[in-house]
């Protein structure tokens, strides 16, 4: 009897494990959102892609997958799907049943259209240059084969050639069509909202933001400096300070160490005990485990880097028309997506609001400022001012990100609250040699007087020593001869 209980209860259990893994499982794929499918020639993501991607990601969750991979049952426990066709092909047919029957919103861009339902009775247009899309001209024209969409559908946008205009973007119920991804020009920042509202995602209210005070080398002016760090302090503005501790000077041919100059190197010390976080700024000639070495030893200690490094796990990078904070092989990227303020008498903060005013546009794009250090506190009052002035800009502080740099020699990581655990591993030897490679001729020189004390005080010895030798003789001497 025993044993039939055991097998009752054993069943009972399996099936309750059934059951919540089941439910489990549910619940996971109901919290998928967006099916990115692509289209190429090499059944690999794109840089278009890659970019849809990270304007998806902004909204909500996004799975990437191939059209290769699409089924009915895979697109089962999607909401919406956008379709990104990079080159004309005939789809696979499940592919092609599964999204026909798809009952969520759906966007398709690019080549292909005519293979769906919805758009089968649309007609082949020419191939035309297209030089606008709506308002916005394009810098250099793009050959599009244009489409001709059936009475009722609806024609959000048009294209603009030489003297005629075409359908290119289009509606038709949950379906919407984009003739051709163009992200270039002032169309990085149209796509997003445009994207968003096809598809009927939520927008995001908030734009998180951060200020860089950059070019902090050797000939930094340490007032200057410290007027703007007070500036920001007393309007409460958290800021970051990019440092870089070798400055090669291009037009002198000269490197230039920060302790040469000693109060400049004295305040970012007392900086770096009052928490504020540090940027490592990167050089194509100067290696970047030897630049983390030098600051570290001098008791500054970096968390994020301007650049590209496998050292570091957060990273600054500029001119990459990123527009969005993104992971990338278990890193960081903060864009830095504002340009510098102008070191000009003629309204130095207007090409800085007007970056800012495009930014705006984009739904949750980061607000990624530069504040030169070389230049006066007279602008942060200003910037200050105009920032305020949009509340959905809500600024976060380096010093309450989690962060890890990681080198043979050194160990920072840095959680979300902001403490920092270090590590330095640098034997005597490794440290006389990062000594010698900093400050040769003084070590030479110091070395030089090491060696004279050296000999000076061997021939005192050795002096001293024949005096004593010497008067203890002429003492036996005397006392022998009586």
């Amino acid at each position: 009897m025993r044993s039939n209980y055991r097998l009752w209860f054993a069943i009972g259990m399996l099936c309750f494990y059934t059951f919540i893994n089941q439910e489990l499982v549910f619940a996971a794929d109901s919290d998928k959102d967006v099916a990115l499918i692509y289209v190429t020639s090499n059944q690999q993501p794109n840089e278009d892609v890659i970019a849809l991607q990270a304007i998806l990601q902004s909204y909500t969750s996004v799975d990437v997958v191939s059209i290769e991979d699409i089924n009915k049952q895979k697109l089962q426990p999607y909401k919406r799907v956008v379709v990104m066709n990079a080159y004309p092909t005939k789809l696979p047919p499940q592919a092609l049943s599964a999204l026909n029957q798809f009952k969520g919103f759906v966007l398709l861009i690019g080549d292909n259209a005519l293979q769906f339902a919805p758009f089968s009775k649309w007609q082949e247009g020419p191939v035309v240059e297209l030089r606008a899309i709506g308002e916005e001209s394009l810098h250099s024209p793009v050959r599009w084969n244009s489409l001709l969409p059936t009475d009722d559908s609806k024609i959000i946008q048009r294209a603009l050639s030489v003297n005629q205009s075409y359908p290119f973007i289009i509606s038709k119920d949950k379906w919407s069509f984009i003739g051709e991804f163009i992200n270039k020009d002032t169309w990085s920042y149209q796509w997003p909202a445009i994207i968003g509202e096809l598809l009927q995602l939520p927008k995001p209210q908030v734009h998180p933001g951060y200020i860089v005070l950059t070019d902090i080398n050797m000939k930094t002016d340490v007032q200057k400096l410290k007027e703007v760090v007070t500036g920001f302090s007393e309007k409460k503005i958290p800021i970051a300070l990019e440092v870089t501790p070798i400055f090669m000077d291009e037009h002198e041919k000269k490197s230039y160490h920060l302790h040469d100059n000693k109060k400049l190197l004295s305040y970012l010390q007392q900086l770096q005990k009052e928490n504020y976080p540090f940027i490592l700024s990167s050089s194509t000639t100067i290696p970047t485990e030897r630049s983390l070495d030098y600051l570290v030893l001098r008791k500054i200690y970096p968390t994020v880097i301007n650049g590209d490094s496998p050292l570091f796990k957060g990273s600054i990078q500029q001119g990459n028309q990123q527009l969005y904070l993104s992971k990338s092989d278990n890193r960081i990227i903060y864009p830095m997506t504002v340009g510098s303020i102008a070191n000009t008498d003629n309204l130095p903060l207007y090409p800085v609001q007007q970056e800012i005013d495009r930014l705006l546009k984009v739904p949750s794009s980061i607000i990624g400022i530069q504040y030169p250090a070389y230049l006066n506190a007279s602008y942060v009052e200003g910037l200050v001012a105009y920032l305020r002035e949009h509340p959905q800009i809500e600024f976060f502080d380096f010093r309450h990100t989690k962060q890890q740099v990681t080198s043979e020699n050194v160990s920072i990581v840095q959680d979300e609250k902001g403490k920092q655990t270090i590590h330095l591993s640098f034997s005597k030897l490794e440290r006389l040699k990062i000594s010698f490679d900093e400050r040769p001729f003084e070590l030479i020189l110091w070395a030089l007087v090491f060696i004279v004390s050296l000999f000076v005080t061997l021939f005192f010895i050795s002096t001293l020593r024949l005096r004593i030798t010497l008067r203890k003789r002429l003492f036996e001497e005397r006392k022998t001869n009586g």
